[in-house]
């Protein structure tokens, strides 16, 4: 099973962010198994095309080409943490699961493995 792609996306302008990044980057030493990505929404605005996050920052979460998880969360590493474990932990059928249900609420978010490999 691949590992998961923990995206943060966020705003340089945005102060929120700006604070959260420490956070992030603290998560992402906690998760080994987990690959993390910061992505700023503006420097990648033509990688992300029409997806435009209402609020900031988003958790993006992905296994594979199955997105399990997109949405804005508390900049509080104890819940960002819990829900990335409780997602490393879904089968391959719940992630396709989840993932048919985001389609249809977040459907303009392109593949995040792509955004990865900025």
């Amino acid at each position: 099973m691949e590992p998961l792609l923990v995206a943060c996306l966020c705003a340089q302008w945005c102060g929120v962010c700006r604070e959260w990044r420490a956070g992030f980057d603290a998560l992402a030493a906690h998760s080994p198994r987990a690959r993390f990505l910061w992505l700023d929404v503006e420097d990648a605005a033509d990688l992300l095309g029409d997806y435009e996050p209402d609020n900031f920052p988003v958790l993006a979460v992905q296994r594979g080409a199955d997105l399990v998880y997109c949405g804005a969360l508390p900049q509080q590493p104890g819940v960002w943490l819990r829900l990335i474990e409780e997602l490393d932990g879904l089968g391959s059928d719940e992630a396709a699961q989840r993932a048919a249900r985001l389609a249809q609420t977040c459907p303009h978010l392109p593949d995040l493995r792509g955004l990865a490999g900025r």
